[in-house]
């Protein structure tokens, strides 16, 4: 199966379940530190789409409706990268749709 990210500037993204997702939240911890004023990025998830539903606990539904559980983590995350060493994020928020492809 195949998941096609659209985005608001018409770039599509095309991943396989077995691809490797790098999720990324904001780290606002910063803010109770003192002088830090530096920003960061927290990985939240790190795997394939594949991993995503074997921690799900909502296996069976997530297999039923794959989109779900890849909404989900995007919804949360506010990042996202597909290599270990990315030249390239994608804000999610950004994501205005999300399709599967057999």
């Amino acid at each position: 199966m195949q998941f096609i990210m659209t985005f608001s500037n018409n770039e599509t993204v095309t991943f396989s379940e077995t691809d490797l997702l790098h999720a990324w939240k904001n780290d606002t911890t910063y803010l109770n530190v003192g002088d830090d004023q530096a920003f960061y990025l927290d990985e939240i998830f790190n795997g394939s789409y594949q991993d995503a539903i074997a921690t799900s606990s909502e296996q069976q539904l997530a297999k039923e409706r794959p989109i779900l559980a890849l909404a989900g983590l995007f919804a949360d995350a506010d990042w996202l990268t597909f290599e270990t060493n990315p030249e390239k994020y994608y804000q999610t928020k950004a994501i205005v749709s999300l399709t599967t492809k057999d």
